[in-house]
């Protein structure tokens, strides 16, 4: 019988040969998790586990989908109520940043205890005063303020559902907005948007005459809704609650969408409990965070993935007017900030920025910057300058139901949109999204094979995003769609796509997977583009140029332009009289254009380039734009096309030459 030595010299020699072989298994260990991300799995099944066990008692036993009661049961709560949930950074009144430093900003604190008692002041004053009820659509044209939240959870709370306007938006666009939602009325911010508004006041209400106008002006309102003896509106749970689905809207956003005109996206309650409580558990948002965001809550990135996640998360959202690059560290150091919120172009003006002495301050502090669209060349500049620990790249959109993350902190996924582990790879490919090969020679259509399905494109191919329809009878369960536009709603949808009868919807925009899982974005479809963060529907711009009597086509599309994220408008012309005009006459239809873009057009829609040119028809009397796309700057492939950009300065359209071009491309000339 082997002795006790015997088996103590078997053990030794065991170890022995393990930690000879450990280095070993440590670099296979190193690749497998590299490769199938095993680690990122395990840290995302048990949270995301048990939030979605909460939504499904959500929606099967309570059917409380309004997340006022959340933000509610907080402020209420003895352990959160005294923490502070909005902080607000502005400019003082006759104050400038580069001359006066700290003391040109006021800084507002409510806790979450302070926020909710004025959401109830102003509930009251809105119920009462100005009549709204429950299930009335209110449309708000509001910049970035305190105010905004307070408004945006009062009308939860009386169970109406908000529409957020941007407020870049004038005359054709606006009017179209407003008047696509059938709103009650229109929330006005009188203290910074009530001119631009009046604008177009006239035309919204020849439009929609019975719409009611109501100006809110800060110092005449927040006086009244912090005084702790202002009445008081609490709506009943069972008015607020009755005939609610998790499908209905919450909130509405709208998009620019391919159909001309801002569709209104429906962003229901379901997607809104994601975006609270499963988006934040990839990108590790937890409670102790404070974001900082200056990104329009108009947007859902700054509203739905910014403003939310903080709140349900029991965290801090500090709240910007607006991008500033010169004050942008001092702004987050102000605000104690410890996650920043961005879209490509804030990263890309950080990056190229002159160093301050608020950045040297702050380096480091920043643990989380997150947004959607930052570049692959950008992204590791971002976190290197400014010491951040990690990136959160997420890829959404208005209408869709659901998100893309990516958290990267160890170089794996710089550039994705997508950098999930192997496990939750194939468990959203089957439930939520993935994509599907396009046809070799069109870019613009899905590939179906001799049966008639679709097929997952290969590493390195290019696939157009879809999302899943989780009963396809009935598909505004998953996919609300827009407002008052059956149409649209269901143009994005695609059939029988890996088996018969299922149903998903389509993204209009191009990725690519690597080897290891990784989704990138490459590429916008169809006729939308981005530009200076926001989506321009070229068919919107060819309708307001088209109201020229000198034009009698027009192609928009989107443009590259060196050194500059996104695309921009770029405007092909085809005169009445076929481009025969004169020199000088045709300057003074660039003249007209300028005119009527600056007139007519947010500032991220007007063309930065025209030019003219002969449009071609299609036999169904459509305008061929396959030749525009992509056009060469600064004058085409041959290098003797005659391109004008806009002058933002003078309001006009001037040639364009190697030198004005290089002055774009170093933002010495700004478009």
């Amino acid at each position: 019988m082997p002795s006790l030595i015997t088996y103590a010299a078997i053990v030794a020699t065991l170890a022995v040969a393990y930690f000879k072989a450990w280095p070993g298994i440590r670099a296979w260990w190193k690749d497998f998790n590299h490769r199938y991300r095993v680690t990122d799995d395990g840290q995302l099944i048990i949270p995301m586990g048990l939030q979605a066990l909460r939504h499904i008692y959500q929606t099967l036993i309570t059917h409380r989908f309004n997340q006022f009661y959340d933000i509610e049961w907080t402020a209420l709560s003895p352990r959160y109520s005294s923490k502070i949930a909005l902080n607000y950074i502005n400019l003082k009144p006759g104050k400038n940043f580069k001359i006066d430093g700290d003391d040109a900003f006021y800084v507002e604190h409510y806790t979450y205890r302070e926020m909710y008692d004025i959401v109830l002041r102003l509930s009251y004053i809105l119920h009462t005063k100005y009549g709204i009820e429950k299930g009335d659509t209110v449309t708000m044209y509001f910049m970035n303020k305190p105010l905004f939240i307070f408004i945006w959870l009062a009308l939860w709370n009386i169970g109406a559902i908000p529409a957020f306007l941007n407020y870049n938006l004038k005359h054709n666009p606006l009017v179209h907005s407003i008047k696509v939602v059938k709103p009650t009325c229109v929330l006005v911010d009188a203290t910074d948007c009530e001119e631009s508004f009046n604008e177009s006041k006239q035309e919204i209400l020849d439009a929609y005459p019975d719409l009611q106008v109501i100006y809110l002006k800060d110092f005449e309102l927040l006086p009244i809704i912090k005084d702790p003896s202002s009445p008081e509106f609490r709506q009943s749970d069972k008015v607020r609650d009755a005939g609610v689905q998790a499908w209905h809207p919450a909130l509405l956003v709208y998009t620019s969408g391919t159909t001309g005109m801002p569709k209104s996206a429906v962003n229901s309650w379901r997607k809104c409990f994601f975006a609270a409580y499963l988006f934040p558990v990839p990108m590790k948002i937890y409670e102790t965070a404070n974001i900082y965001t200056a990104m329009p809550l108009y947007h859902g990135t700054g509203s739905i993935l910014g403003a939310l996640p903080a709140f349900e998360q029991r965290g801090t959202l500090s709240l910007g007017h607006k991008f500033s690059v010169s004050s942008y560290w001092a702004q987050v150091r102000l605000t104690n900030a410890n996650t920043i919120q961005y879209v490509g172009e804030v990263c890309r003006y950080l990056v190229e920025a002159p160093e301050t002495e608020d950045e040297r301050m702050y380096y480091g502090k920043v643990e989380l910057a997150y947004g959607n669209g930052l570049r692959k060349d950008i992204w590791p500049k971002l976190k290197h300058r400014f010491g951040i620990k990690a990136i959160g790249e997420f890829y959404a959109s208005s209408e869709s139901p659901f998100a893309t993350t990516c958290r990267e902190e160890n170089g794996t996924g710089v550039g994705a949109i997508r950098n999930n582990g192997w496990l939750a790879d194939k468990f959203l490919g089957a439930t939520i999204y993935t994509l599907v090969r396009m046809q070799p020679d069109d870019d613009n259509l899905i590939y179906r094979n001799k049966d008639g399905f679709c097929e997952e494109p290969h590493t390195g191919e290019k696939g157009e995003l879809i999302t899943k329809i989780w009963n396809p009878r009935d598909v505004k369960t998953t996919f609300p769609g827009y407002v008052n536009n059956e149409e649209a709603t269901y143009s994005k949808v695609i059939r029988d796509v890996f088996h018969k009868g299922d149903a998903w919807v389509r993204s209009d925009d191009l990725m690519m997977r690597d080897g290891i899982g990784n989704i990138y974005f490459t590429d916008r479809m169809g006729d939308t583009f981005r530009w200076k963060s926001e989506n321009v529907s070229t068919t919107e711009v060819e309708n307001e140029l088209l109201e020229l009597d000198e034009i009698e086509y027009c192609a928009v599309v989107g443009c590259k332009v060196k050194n500059h994220e996104g695309r921009c408008g770029y405007a092909v012309l085809q005169t009445r009289s076929n481009n025969e005009e004169s020199d000088e006459e045709l300057k003074q239809v660039l003249d007209k254009v300028a005119d009527r873009v600056i007139t007519h057009l947010p500032h991220f829609g007007r063309p930065c380039f025209v030019r003219f040119d002969t449009i071609e028809l299609t036999f169904s009397h459509k305008i061929s734009k396959k030749r525009f796309r992509n056009p060469v700057l600064p004058a085409g492939p041959s290098g003797t096309q005659k391109v004008y950009y806009l002058d933002t300065k003078g309001k006009r359209y001037l040639p364009l030459d190697a030198e004005s071009y290089e002055q774009i491309a170093r933002e010495k000339i700004r478009i």
